[in-house]
């Protein structure tokens, strides 16, 4: 189930949770939430980021290795020599 962060339309008008904002995981067949839980107050779905990992560098042969893969070179004629 995915996570939704909901935060409060008018945020002086809602409780302390919808005001700063809140998570909650629901199905994806549901509709969103267009109200809060607690004081029933409008709120909106906010789009959130997701993370995804980040290489800094090139992986190297010796990381392809380390991780269990096995490294070919091409030759010339066309076909893979273990390296």
């Amino acid at each position: 189930m995915p996570t939704y962060h909901y935060i409060a339309e008018k945020p002086e008008e809602g409780c302390p949770r919808c005001r700063k904002g809140f998570d909650l995981r629901r199905p994806l067949d549901r509709p969103a939430l267009t109200h809060c839980p607690l004081c029933k107050k409008p709120v909106v779905k906010v789009l959130q980021p997701f993370n995804t990992p980040k290489i800094t560098k090139p992986l190297s042969v010796s990381d392809a290795k380390s991780a269990g893969f096995t490294v070919l070179e091409k030759r010339c004629d066309g076909s893979y020599e273990k390296r």
